[in-house]
């Protein structure tokens, strides 16, 4: 994974030059490490999964890693993009403006109109 100049990651490039659809949420290391990623399917399913390392799931379940997962359908995906959209902008007076600079900030590509 790649970091800007803002010390954010980047979605990292395959050879035809497409991001990659996978970005890492959380890396915690200690006597138990978690990991945890989220990534788009070739089918379009959306998968975030989980990885402890280490005492925990030795302890547990008498291996050192243990691994875990939710998948939402590619069918489901647009729902879940509006779910999230609306827990992090909703009731929010400058929504509009945040969503675009939230775009702007991670290299999205976007349109922005105007009418009055």
């Amino acid at each position: 994974m790649s970091i800007d100049e803002k010390g954010e990651r980047l979605m990292d490039e395959d050879k035809t030059g497409l991001r990659f659809k996978k970005v890492q949420l959380l890396e915690e290391r200690g006597s138990t490490s978690r990991f945890i990623d989220v990534r788009i399917e070739d089918n379009g399913d959306l998968v975030m999964e989980g990885q402890d390392v280490g005492d925990a799931p030795k302890k547990w379940f008498g291996d050192e890693d243990y691994e875990f997962w939710v998948t939402v359908k590619a069918e489901d995906k647009d729902i879940v993009i509006l779910a999230l959209i609306e827990r992090l902008f909703g009731g929010r007076f400058g929504a509009v403006d945040e969503f675009r600079e939230f775009l702007k900030e991670k290299g999205i590509p976007f349109g922005w109109m105007t009418w009055s």
